[in-house]
């Protein structure tokens, strides 16, 4: 098994929320990396970076859309991804426990967009912003959505900080009281943006479902791994049974990725890479 194979296997058996951290982490690693390629190079000036944050100005946005996405995988230090990381940790797995991995991708990802909506709309709408430049980074608005939903559907549950029991509603409370008197104090986007994601993160809970970025994907994936399985057909012989493989994928397309058994991603991974 090649090395790209080995890692694809690997990844096939973390969850989505421990996937979520690899990738912000990955995403904060590669620019110090690049960063040091460059100044090798004396490329200094180059910034590539600029094409995945989020910037408030509209025309950047007609340019670079996909930067209300990707601006959430960036992070200026060490501490902006330590804490953030930290709390997607907690408030992630509570809301995987009740919900499941589907459920908190969705909230992430709508906090993300969201968050980014809200931040480009409050520096074109209000008076204080104008003629401002602005940009953002960071998933802080994905984690507010996540604490906000989850704080939504139970209010009182307890998580421990510091051998003290502390519930969901206080913590939600006091980072969205921190966040509205940080705004005219510095970072006034970014805590625009958390005030997004804890929005949308309660309109997410009480009615509003907001785009399902996982069926997107999912389909995106069941398209292409039908495709590979059509080109092995004909081949595939008596260990991968095309009625086990249809049953695989009728499982993901009803309840996710992550409901599969170890085995039956393992079946479902042997059968996408077997050779003609």
């Amino acid at each position: 098994m090649e090395l790209k194979d080995k890692l694809k296997y690997s990844l096939s058996f973390m969850g989505q929320l421990q996937k979520l951290i690899l990738i912000n982490i990955i995403f904060f690693i590669f620019p110090l990396l690049l960063n040091t390629f460059l100044w090798l190079l004396e490329l200094k000036d180059l910034t590539i970076l600029d094409y995945f944050v989020v910037e408030a100005d509209l025309m950047s946005l007609i340019f670079k859309p996909w930067s209300l996405i990707t601006y959430g995988f960036l992070h200026g230090s060490f501490s902006h991804l330590f804490w953030n990381m930290i709390m997607l940790f907690y408030f992630g797995n509570i809301l995987v426990n009740y919900f499941g991995d589907k459920r908190l991708l969705n909230v992430f990802f709508n906090g993300i967009l969201f968050g980014g909506v809200i931040y480009i709309t409050s520096y074109n709408l209000f008076p204080v912003f104008e003629g401002v430049s602005s940009k953002m980074i960071g998933s802080s608005a994905g984690v507010m959505a996540i604490l906000f939903y989850i704080t939504s559907y139970n209010p009182n549950h307890t998580i421990r900080f510091f051998f003290v029991n502390i519930k969901l509603l206080y913590i939600a409370v006091f980072l969205l009281i921190m966040d509205i008197i940080r705004i005219p104090l510095e970072n006034s986007g970014g805590h625009i943006a958390h005030l997004g994601g804890a929005l949308i993160g309660f309109l997410m809970f009480k009615s509003f479902n907001g785009i399902d970025f996982v069926d997107i994907y999912t389909k995106l994936i069941l398209k292409k791994n039908n495709k590979k399985i059509k080109r092995n057909k004909t081949n595939s012989g008596p260990d991968l049974d095309q009625k086990k493989i249809d049953f695989i994928l009728d499982k993901i397309s009803e309840s996710g990725y992550e409901s599969l058994t170890k085995e039956e991603k393992s079946y479902l991974f042997k059968a996408s890479n077997k050779k003609k």
